[in-house]
């Protein structure tokens, strides 16, 4: 069969010693002596993840005496080996594992869960409850994730944002860039205005655990780890296989094995991107992936386009000054605040070279030449309202109400400059 024609899933297998310790060296030499194309994932908890490419007739894809690709070695048959060194090999489907949980958990909780359901067991029965704690309080504290959003966005998202979380959201611009840096422990979804406003890459960094990326581009959302694979090693020396087509297929296994790039394909199509690079900040490191945790998670985000400084601020433990912050102040004064930004702020950053926006910007650093052409507008407008016709006097008034409301707005701004 062609290489290019082999049908193959990856399977995340767990290993583990039957009689404990490290099965990581035991495993490493089955997959080796069986030359199965294989990867070792670095173990937690005493498991090990192995990355298992199985066709769709049950075969585990390994070489023969002369590197060539054999289908011979059935899943079974490769449990038996690893129950040989006293190592379990547990290949489930993702239904399989489901079900077996459910049905743990049933035989363990199952009586539990219908006494809770027919209200037949108080809640100070329960191990671990305290009558005497605020019932309001939250059963676990929520973990902490330090934020940074990428995006063409000005400051006014970042406002809604800080209000909408109740955090402080600091804001930083570079070049036709901004990043709203925040910690929160609430889910959220990101706050836009439609497509100007390009794609927003919304970094998350937890105080425990894994940092990923998620990437929101209209109502679409993608959620990457780049750190995921980085560990991930091949059982046998790429270097070591003589046949080119054997190689080659185990070497796209070991960078394709979680699916990244195809996803990444799909999105930059919607988003400005080089998909490429992004993929690399992905695949392990031992087959040309980047190397680093911190560097993995700087190449993705760059992959957008995203400057490296506003990146580096992000990445920082301390984000150091920002030109703008922003407090929840409630929403009455959110909606003032948003109302004196005006088109300077709600324009995106890719839009501000434009005439209107230019206009804009121009006479909120002359508030006085804006007041002054609110007061021509509103004079303009008292001389519509006082005309014969009735289109026009409807037209006066709103001028007038315009007018009225940007002397109000120009006032404010003269009042904090």
């Amino acid at each position: 069969m062609p290489t290019d024609e082999i049908a193959f899933h990856i399977q995340y297998a767990a290993v583990h010693a039957i009689g404990g310790g490290d099965p990581t060296a035991d495993a490493a030499g089955v997959l080796r002596d069986q030359r199965v194309l294989a990867a070792l994932r670095e173990h937690e908890g005493g498991e090990v993840v192995v990355l298992i490419p199985v066709t769709e007739s049950g075969g585990v894809l390994a070489l023969d005496a002369d590197d060539r690709l054999r289908f011979d070695l059935s899943v079974g048959r490769l449990q038996e080996l690893f129950a040989a060194r006293a190592l379990q090999l547990r290949i489930d489907t993702f239904d399989d594992a489901l079900d077996e949980m459910d049905s743990e958990l049933d035989d363990a909780f199952g009586e539990a869960f219908e006494e809770l359901d027919a209200d037949a067991m108080p809640v100070d029965d329960i191990a671990g409850y305290d009558a005497t704690d605020d019932p309001e309080a939250p059963l676990f504290a929520p973990l902490q994730v330090r934020v940074a959003e990428f995006s063409r966005r000005g400051p006014w998202a970042a406002r809604i944002t800080a209000q909408l979380l109740g955090a402080d959201v600091d804001y930083i611009e570079h070049d036709a860039w901004s990043a709203y840096l925040y910690r929160t422990g609430e889910p959220h979804a990101v706050v836009t205005g439609g497509g100007a406003d390009g794609a927003v890459i919304e970094l998350n960094v937890p105080e425990d655990g894994e940092a990923w990326v998620e990437v929101s581009v209209g109502s679409r959302t993608e959620m990457f780890w780049p750190n995921a694979e980085r560990t991930t090693t091949p059982a046998l020396n790429l270097d070591d296989i003589t046949d080119p087509a054997s190689a080659e297929v185990y070497r796209r296994m070991l960078a394709e094995a979680d699916g990244t790039r195809d996803e990444l394909r799909a999105l930059a199509s919607d988003a400005t991107l080089d998909a490429d690079a992004a993929h690399r900040a992905c695949m392990p490191e031992a087959v040309g992936g980047v190397v680093g945790e911190r560097e993995r998670l700087s190449a993705f985000v760059a992959a957008f386009g995203v400057p490296d400084v506003l990146i580096a601020r992000a990445l920082a433990a301390d984000a150091g000054a920002a030109a703008q912050r922003f407090r929840p102040r409630g929403w009455p004064a959110v909606l003032g605040d948003l109302l004196v930004g005006g088109m300077s702020e709600t324009t995106p950053l890719t839009r501000r070279d434009r005439p209107i926006a230019r206009l804009a910007r121009m006479l909120r650093e002359r508030p006085l030449l804006g007041a002054a052409v609110s007061v021509a507008e509103l004079a303009a407008g008292v001389g519509l309202a006082r005309g014969r016709s009735r289109l026009g006097r409807g037209v006066g008034v709103f001028v007038v109400i315009d007018a009225v409301v940007d002397l109000v707005v120009w006032a404010v701004r003269m009042r904090r400059r």
